[in-house]
């Protein structure tokens, strides 16, 4: 049986997916290989996405970084060559350094739109403001003691994550890291919904096992994994389990013929 066959007629297919409760084996290599995929499309989009803002990046640095030298000595940042405190806004994203305020600097006082985040260097620490969730942590510059940069550093580093090299090494952790994180959580999703559909089944004294109710959980994932792809974060979860369970409802326990051949 093709992969691709067992995609389309698991998206609809009611019949086929319950004549499948025995097919254990093509089960569970359909199912990683249909992580793969999702994992390997997603990885493509997020590459585009990179590559469309990449270059901006890059050229906003290069032609707005001013000249300066960083040091971490004695457990406090001394900066040279900015005028502070030195405030700069890309879009969302807020990037402050005041190293001779004497006094505590609130980094909420950079936050002037909602969904800002802020990076803040002080003397004695690096905080970072998360707009998504109103976040803030901090790390004391201590921890770098001896640590040293100016603009050609930052430039030279910037030129290495913007290479095609490094663009590769990044969708390659992002693939691996996406096909774990999906194959975990879908496996424990489809467990869920097994374990509640056979549930059910055994109390209207349906004729299904555990195994074969799973299995078919592994084909009948298909439809709600690629939808939660393209739906709105806020109703990700939502949205997937209220597919799913109409996916799993209709094959296990709706009774009469919805595909007809």
């Amino acid at each position: 049986m093709s992969f691709f066959t067992t995609l389309y007629n698991s998206l609809y297919n009611f019949k086929w997916l319950r004549d499948q409760k025995s097919n254990s084996s093509w089960a569970w290599g359909y199912f990683f290989l249909l992580i793969i995929l999702v994992s390997g499309l997603s990885t493509i989009s997020l590459g585009f996405k990179y590559f469309d803002v990449a270059p901006d990046i890059k050229k906003n640095v290069h032609s707005e970084l001013p000249e300066f030298q960083a040091e971490v000595k004695n457990g406090q940042l001394q900066v040279d060559g900015l005028v502070q405190p030195y405030i700069k806004t890309f879009e969302n994203l807020v990037i402050v350094v005041d190293t001779v305020s004497t006094g505590t600097v609130d980094i909420k006082n950079f936050v002037k739109q909602e969904d800002q985040s802020v990076l803040l260097a002080t003397k004695e620490s690096i905080e970072v403001y998360n707009a998504s969730d109103k976040s803030i942590k901090s790390q004391t510059v201590k921890d770098f003691d001896g640590f040293k940069n100016d603009r050609a550093g930052v430039l030279k580093n910037i030129d290495t994550i913007t290479s095609t090299k490094m663009v590769w090494i990044a969708a390659a952790v992002i693939f691996v890291f996406l096909w774990l994180f999906l194959a975990a959580s879908n496996l424990l999703n489809v467990l869920f919904f097994s374990f509640l559909f056979y549930t059910i089944s055994k109390r209207q004294k349906l004729d299904w096992k555990f195994k074969e109710v799973y299995t078919v959980g592994l084909f009948t994932i298909t439809f709600p994994l690629i939808l939660a792809q393209v739906s709105p974060s806020l109703y990700l979860n939502l949205v997937f389990m209220v597919v799913f369970a109409g996916l799993m409802y209709m094959v296990i326990l709706k009774k009469d013929k919805v595909v007809k051949e």
